[in-house]
């Protein structure tokens, strides 16, 4: 059932529900499973798939690309500002990333996967402290709407809590994998203190895994068509690669001395949309 602008109560239930029932599959996890992060962390959701209705009535960006001005982010507002965005990390291939970006003193966005915080705190630790902006793009990389409430709520909180775990600090941030929200969902993400962050411009780099005829060298050829196109100069953007896999991450050296000859400003998402601070 989708709900309208639930009520803070409501929502409130349903973390205490959603707290109870990830403390029951905290038995299901393997034995065998250290922690590598202090404390006991959940078993991933089972995966669902969104299913688009006949009349979008509450926004879903899947279905209709339907976004809210009150509370999403799409792009960087400024001409010429630009949030380059990774997602799924962090993982081995973080590390080639935030190698290369040290050399530029370049600071991006790392959404990251709560299973992949707990594995890896480490990696995470080191962008925090390069200046990146870490946001919140789920524990186990569900489509959220597919999902129950508690389940919803479950995903960004324990994420929430491994960051904090890890870091320190309190993100601001959500970005839902696959881009899979809708207005029960913003309203889930709004209650719990996260900002809705989507994109404007997708490198599509995740294909080049599993499509035989994806070819790499069309994440740079995207690149220099953006900053090309006379059409993107009104306002600034926010682009979307991975850190998940080998080969999406080698693109990283290859983009950004696109966009800074094109004389982009690479920044976070929070600083080019005017926020002081990326966390509470």
């Amino acid at each position: 059932m989708q709900l309208n602008r639930p009520k803070f109560k409501t929502i409130m239930k349903y973390v205490n529900s959603s707290l109870f029932l990830f403390s029951a599959l905290w038995m299901l996890l393997p034995t065998s499973i250290i922690a590598v992060l202090p404390g006991t962390w959940p078993a991933a959701a089972t995966q669902g798939t969104p299913n688009c209705p006949a009349t979008d009535t509450y926004c879903y960006w899947t279905c209709t690309l339907c976004t809210r001005n009150d509370t999403d982010i799409v792009r960087c507002p400024k001409s010429l500002d630009w949030g380059l965005t990774l997602d799924d990390g962090p993982t081995s291939f973080t590390t080639s990333v935030l190698d290369y970006l040290d050399t530029q003193n370049v600071k991006v966005t790392f959404f990251v996967i709560g299973a992949n915080v707990y594995q890896n705190p480490d990696i995470l630790q080191r962008a925090f402290k390069a200046g990146h902006q870490i946001g919140v793009h789920t524990w186990s990389h569900t489509a959220l709407t597919s999902q129950s409430t508690e389940v919803v709520i479950a995903e960004l909180k324990y994420t929430i809590d491994a960051i904090k775990a890890a870091v320190n600090v309190t993100p601001k941030y959500m970005r839902p994998p696959f881009g899979d929200y809708d207005d029960r969902i913003r309203d889930i993400s709004t209650q719990l203190g996260l900002k809705p962050t989507i994109w404007d411009l997708d490198t599509n780099d995740w294909m080049s895994t599993d499509d035989p005829t994806f070819r790499l060298s069309w994440i740079s050829g995207n690149f220099n068509e953006w900053v090309s196109d006379p059409t993107l100069k009104s306002t600034g953007h926010i682009s979307l690669e991975h850190d998940l896999y080998n080969q999406t991450a080698a693109q990283i050296p290859l983009v950004v001395p696109i966009l800074l000859k094109a004389n982009y400003s690479i920044k976070t998402v929070h600083d080019c949309v005017g926020d002081p601070s990326a966390y509470v």
